[in-house]
């Protein structure tokens, strides 16, 4: 891969290995792992080996085509963590069905907005979510059955059945060795369909596809080579990431291919995270920074030894330079890093490989296979420390927003450049730094809170003429969202009925936990655009005064 422009930064070359689709490649990887520990529940301590998670993976493949259910098809699951639940999207996989997760905090408001965009054919449900799933079910014409994991039926509408019946005896049954994964064109199916809001807005659809997960396999390979091949059988990683999210999705994947045990986590608890890590002598571990803010100021973790950690990993928000030094200063791990992407590159873009240089504060160099530069307001790629929007390229980009071809448009440019929103410069050594966001995104515990989404929902309220939403920041969770809000005339709206409507209708990283302030006005440029920039300076000035 070659770019003319000199001011573009290119990763080291990516051999192409993978010539099959997902299915075909995970197909035999599976059966190599046998009977390997691949997944522990890290609370009841219930164990899922390689085996028995492809003999179900299997199993419900051929329940999708005895349904119907095929390529071009979407399955979906709206749960928590656990074990069942990538039975899921393997089984997609095998049979060309691409997958899409749903938050399982989603409210009914929220999650028919995301079911619209993928139309799943079959929604996968826990006791806790299948409600709302039903609640709105006459609406959603796309969905043929709802299936319920668990042990004990909980639903008796007509269109949901159990996964255990699915299921059968299938643990005791010997593999179907018969069975062969449909071939798909692997850069026009698509594998997964995860939501963003992208730069700005309403969540969106992201369409990757088999080809731009069997190149992120590649990139995994190519740069943290000792991780994919670890001879040691007790090399686990814990995730406790949602599995939904891009972040926790792509650890589970990259651990089905190494074949090691990963600790899943269905929650944050902060016994119950700590006990984990030394109950099961953890390695490796990948978490957002609040959970890096709670390892270094949290009195708890003082009681435990967590010397088995090798390697701490910071992804999907910022981890500023102070913390990142303080991490490196209390755990000897061998090595401590942060990396950058989004869901619509199929994770990291800019990582720091094992043995690779340190720098405190940078998300790493660009990965293998793909390429990055940074711009200037007029499109024109800068130097080393010069501050602009950060784009990338290569096989790692995804295929668009689903259902949204204005969003994909302006997000990906004619020459195949996706642009970030994201504001950094790279030195001298090609180690990339983020300094701002462009885009209006509030980041949350690493989840993306888009703004217009919450002012959207907010002006329908009958007491509000017009809003404003912007993230503050907040040591524990990177930003929390306040509302500057105008009311209508003679109305006695209180702050706290605003706090309660917002909380009424969406899932609760997206509260107003930074509050709300009634303003007489809302600063506009002349077009109408909402000047968040005032917005957040006042925000900040009245947060010092308290």
């Amino acid at each position: 891969m070659t770019e003319a422009d000199p001011n573009v930064l290119v990763g080291p070359t990516l051999e192409r290995t993978i010539f099959q689709c997902l299915g075909e490649y995970l197909l035999p990887l599976m059966k190599s792992h046998k009977q390997n520990v691949i997944q522990v529940d890290g609370v009841t301590g219930e164990s899922l080996t390689a085996d028995i998670l492809l003999k179900r993976a299997i199993k419900l493949a051929k329940w999708f085509r005895y349904q119907g259910i095929s390529v071009g098809d979407c399955a979906g699951v709206n749960s928590e963590n656990h074990l069942e639940y990538y039975t899921v999207p393997l089984a997609g996989f095998f049979e060309g069905v691409a997958f899409t997760g749903f938050n399982p905090d989603y409210t009914p408001w929220e999650l028919k907005h995301v079911m619209n965009l993928s139309k799943p054919k079959v929604v996968f449900c826990s006791y806790r979510t299948v409600d709302k799933v039903l609640l709105n079910l006459h609406e959603y014409q796309f969905i043929q059955l709802v299936v319920l994991f668990g042990k004990e039926r909980r639903s008796y509408h007509p269109k949901v059945v159990m996964f255990n019946e699915i299921m059968g005896n299938v643990n005791k049954e010997e593999l179907d060795e018969s069975y062969t994964a449909v071939p798909v064109d692997s850069k026009e199916t698509l594998a997964t369909i995860l939501y963003s809001s992208g730069t700005t807005g309403l969540p969106k659809g992201v369409m990757c596809t088999h080809f731009n997960l069997t190149s992120f396999t590649e990139t995994t390979f190519t740069q943290f080579r000792d991780i994919m091949l670890s001879p040691d059988p007790y090399d686990a990683m814990l995730v406790v990431m949602p599995l939904f999210h891009g972040f926790g999705f792509t650890l589970m994947y990259m651990n089905l291919i190494r074949g090691k045990s990963l600790i899943l986590l269905d929650k944050f608890k902060p016994r119950t995270f700590l006990e984990a890590l030394v109950k099961y002598r953890v390695t490796r571990l990948s978490v957002p920074p609040p959970l890096i803010l709670f390892l270094i100021k949290h009195p708890l973790v003082k009681e435990y030894d967590l010397s088995s950690i090798k390697e701490i990993r910071s992804g999907a928000a910022p981890l500023s330079a102070d913390i990142q030094k303080e991490l490196k200063e209390k755990f000897q791990a061998e090595h401590v890093s942060q990396a950058y992407g989004m869901t619509e590159t199929t994770l990291s873009v800019l990582a720091v490989p094992p043995g690779g240089l340190e720098k405190i504060g940078s998300s790493g160099k660009v990965v293998p296979g793909m390429m990055a530069k940074v711009v200037d307001q007029q499109g024109r790629s800068l130097g080393k420390y010069q501050r602009g929007e950060l784009c990338f390229k290569g096989p790692l980009v995804m295929k668009g927003y689903i259902g949204n071809p204005e969003a994909t448009k302006n997000t990906i440019d004619k020459h195949g450049w996706i642009h970030t929103g994201d504001i950094g410069y790279y030195d001298e050594d090609g180690y990339f730094f983020i300094v701002d966001r462009q885009k209006e995104l509030i980041k949350y515990k690493g989840f993306q809170v888009a703004p217009a989404e919450l002012e959207s929902l907010l002006i329908t309220h009958p007491s509000i003429d017009d809003v404003a939403v912007v993230g503050v920041p907040d040591e524990a969770s990177g930003e929390i969202p306040l509302a500057f809000v105008l009311k209508k005339m003679d109305s006695n709206l209180t702050e706290r009925e605003v706090e309660k409507f917002v909380e009424d209708h969406v899932s609760p990283a997206k509260r107003l936990r930074g509050g709300v302030i009634f303003v007489a006005e809302i600063p506009r440029n002349p077009s109408g655009k909402i000047l968040r920039r005032i917005l957040k300076e006042r925000a900040t000035q009245l947060k010092a005064k308290l």
